[in-house]
């Protein structure tokens, strides 16, 4: 149980940044929330698989293991997924690191960084709290 609250804190942690503005309004465009990043289907699955992995007794370990840390990775790939492509119909139409990069606010990479964390922390802490307690 200790270690399904300790992952658990840490991802609902992770999202945090989410509840932020990441894109837009600095550069004269609407301000969009990082909910975007969450709420799009690889945000909701991820976080879907993250809670079965870690919150379902599954008849295997492994696959509880390789799920929580699918749904840790899987909002790393959410938030990359949005940053090259939320702004495709509402501004450009195209899709571009350069555009991306300049219509980014500071707190999407602070986002970033925090859910890179995130998957290196459920790494480690899946490895150093007891198996017994998972």
């Amino acid at each position: 149980m200790k270690k399904k609250l300790i992952l658990s804190a840490a991802f609902l942690a992770s999202l945090l940044p989410m509840l932020l503005n990441q894109y837009g309004g600095a550069k004269g465009v609407q301000e969009i929330t990082g909910l975007i990043n969450l709420l799009n289907p690889i945000g909701i699955l991820a976080a879907v698989c993250f809670a079965v992995g870690v919150w379902m007794p599954l008849g295997d370990a492994k696959v509880g293991k390789l799920l929580g840390a699918l749904g840790a990775i899987g909002m790393v790939i959410s938030e990359v997924y949005k940053y090259f492509t939320w702004y495709v119909m509402t501004i450009t139409g195209e899709s571009s690191l350069t555009n991306s990069i300049r219509f980014a606010f500071p707190e999407f990479y602070i986002g970033l960084a925090v859910s890179l964390v995130m998957v290196a922390a459920y790494f480690v802490i899946d490895q150093t709290v007891p198996a017994g307690e998972r």
